[in-house]
């Protein structure tokens, strides 16, 4: 029988060593002469563009002038598969290690095992190996790995329809994206893109499958890892805040609202004392806390418009 095309896309910034980890493992582990890679740069400065050319001179590369973000490079690779007529997607971050040898017609094989699966995703490990992703969870709180932390124990070793799967690996069939279209590009430069296509899928009707075979390890976060952590906590407060007012109900974001955002408020003012005759005490950088806890708000409220439009869109499928 005929392998499907399968296009891999990798978007990369400044992550030359992951990259060749990655690259060097699954061109040790795949065998699929249909299946083709894609590295979209985001301006690396690293030498990561001289090290595929130098290195793996199959992998096509897009050089972007500057760095883009994780949607908008992953839908730069997204446009160039389906023009080159690919049958399945596959989003892989640069700092996955592929340990199994039957890793990706084991991904495959779920996806066309219903055609009502539209996308699956695996099992991610941590170095160590502890569960990193066993699928995903959306409740008020966010959107969550599944299994995070914990020792992997068999607990997970089972095929399920969840909410998401992370699009560090995410294998997506080309007639998916044509019917729900690309990662939503407001989620620039990163976090939730992912979660919000999986949503966005189950909507149109589709399954999202996890699977606890293959089993891959997942170094995590090379690119985020660059930036630092107020930056990193900024994009994911405004990333969830964008999410949660397009996908979640109205008297869920209520709740949201008034269990969580109230809270988090407060909690920038107020802080736990050390000293035992008082229980609270006010923070002396409540003011800096405060401003970093709306800003996530005010650059969701600048973009209300297309928003409010997409929870339309959304709101229309969800009642069809």
């Amino acid at each position: 029988m005929s392998q499907p095309i399968i296009y891999v896309v990798i978007t990369n910034w400044n992550g030359k060593k992951p990259l060749q980890k990655c690259l060097a493992s699954f061109f040790a582990k795949t065998d699929n002469p249909g299946c083709k890679i894609i590295v979209v740069d985001n301006a690396s400065t690293d030498g990561s563009t001289e090290m595929l050319q130098t290195n793996f001179p199959t992998v096509e590369i897009i050089k972007n002038v500057e760095n883009t973000g994780f949607s908008r490079a992953n839908n730069q690779g997204i446009r160039h598969a389906l023009a080159n007529n690919a049958e399945y997607i596959l989003l892989l971050n640069n700092d996955v290690e592929i340990t199994d040898q039957k890793w990706l017609e084991n991904l495959t094989y779920v996806l066309k095992s219903d055609s009502t699966i539209g996308i699956v995703g695996c099992k991610l490990l941590y170095p160590n190996g502890k569960i990193q992703h066993a699928g995903g969870i959306i409740n008020l709180t966010g959107g969550h790995n599944r299994g995070e932390c914990e020792e992997d124990t068999g607990r997970y070793d089972k095929i399920e329809y969840l909410r998401f799967v992370t699009g560090a690996v995410l294998l997506i069939k080309s007639e998916v994206v044509r019917k729900i279209g690309l990662l939503d590009e407001g989620f620039t430069p990163l976090y939730y893109e992912d979660v919000d296509w999986c949503v966005r899928a189950g909507l149109h009707g589709y399954k999202v499958a996890y699977s606890p075979n293959p089993t891959l390890i997942h170094h995590c976060g090379s690119s985020a890892n660059k930036l630092n952590h107020e930056i990193k906590m900024f994009y994911q407060r405004r990333s969830f805040i964008r999410f949660f007012l397009i996908n979640f109900q109205f008297t869920d974001i209520l709740k949201r609202i008034v269990k969580f955002e109230v809270r988090l408020a407060v909690g920038c003012l107020i802080g736990r004392s050390k000293n035992k005759k008082f229980s609270v005490v006010l923070r002396s950088d409540g003011s800096n806390r405060l401003v970093f806890f709306f800003k996530g708000w005010f650059s969701n409220f600048r973009n209300l418009k297309s928003i409010i439009a997409l929870r339309e869109q959304r709101l229309k499928l969800s009642v069809s």
